[in-house]
């Protein structure tokens, strides 16, 4: 029996206090079969595309990582994170491959436009490379999922132009078969600044006290998502949390003082306020078409890629992939 290990990458580089490494077990003769040949033997071929031995390993290792040392060696969870990498395969490839026969590529200015958009979001390109790093990435190999991304975006634009819009009458029939849905509660309009310390949330503070804007410091400043939309939440009805059932409490234009949770230290701005009301249709209607469209993109890309996968030539070693099973090990 020969044991031919892989070891991910990320786990040499990445400081865990457990390892995750998978190895692929042969009954092979070591005459025939070195650990080189293991490690390119085809283990998935879509088309003309093949996942290796070892990219499938250190895929699967990376996936795991997410894990304890204890789940990553659950025989549930390896064989979800196999049966995944698979798929996930197969999906691309097929993608990638009618993206090539349709003449769709990701063109050089659109990827660097998405580049530049993630990179903004660090101060700095050392703090980029060390968010790689800790998560076990080159950046040829971001990059790469990145262009994967925008690929599958373009594809699904692509399908979307296949959509017809829903009729009136659907639109409508689907209002008065769920009437329910169009109550709304009485809620406030809320928006928020989020710090990770309390002297910076009175720094904040005292900012907005001089007349600041508050979604402009929203932007440059909240360190949660919606953030980026000048802290805008929406509307909030009572019990979503107890720090915005506090701010609803105040008159609209009013701000809390500085809330603590286990988010961070917050500054709540009260915009608006609406009382407990039925959406008419005509108020209901924009957001019915978004969902009676989304459904039918779904259905859409959902016959579109059974179609992919039956038209392609797939061979998978199942044999063989039932072989790579994991190891974990403690860092001292």
């Amino acid at each position: 029996m020969i044991l031919a290990e892989i070891w991910c990458s990320l786990a040499r580089r990445r400081p865990f206090n457990w390892a995750v490494c998978v190895a692929l077990c042969l009954m092979l003769s070591a005459c025939n079969h070195n650990e080189a040949k293991l490690g390119s033997r085809p283990v998935v071929k879509v088309n003309d595309s093949v996942l290796s031995a070892e990219d499938f390993s250190n895929m699967l290792a990376a996936r795991l990582k997410a894990f304890n040392g204890l789940a990553a060696k659950d025989s549930g969870v390896i064989a979800q994170a196999k049966n995944s990498i698979v798929q996930d395969f197969i999906v691309q490839t097929v993608t990638q491959d009618w993206a090539q026969k349709n003449q769709i590529f990701v063109r050089k200015e659109v990827l660097d436009s998405e580049l530049t958009k993630i990179r903004k979001a660090y101060p700095d390109d050392v703090a980029f490379r060390k968010a790689l790093a800790d998560e076990g990435q080159t950046y040829d190999n971001w990059e790469s999922r990145l262009k994967m991304t925008v690929l599958e975006r373009q594809v699904l634009d692509e399908l979307r132009k296949q959509i017809k819009p829903p009729a009136a009458e659907e639109l409508n029939a689907y209002y008065q078969a769920n009437r329910g849905l169009f109550n709304l509660g009485a809620a406030v309009h809320l928006r928020q600044i989020v710090l990770k310390t309390e002297n910076h949330a009175q720094l904040i503070k005292k900012e907005l006290s001089a007349g600041k804007n508050f979604a402009e410091l929203a932007k440059k400043f909240s360190i949660t998502p919606e953030g980026a939309a000048g802290g805008d939440l929406g509307w909030i009805e009572k019990g979503t949390f107890d720090l915005f059932d506090t701010a609803s409490k105040l008159a609209i234009g009013a701000r809390t003082q500085v809330l603590k949770s286990p988010f961070g230290y917050h500054l709540i701005e009260v915009v608006g306020r609406r009382q407990a009301k039925s959406l008419a249709f005509e108020e209901a209607r924009a957001k019915i078409e978004k969902h009676l469209t989304a459904i039918r993109e779904q259905e859409n890309y959902s016959r579109w890629l059974e179609a992919q996968i039956l038209k392609a030539r797939v061979f998978k070693d199942d044999e063989f992939l039932r072989k790579i099973y994991v190891q974990t090990r403690g860092n001292k």
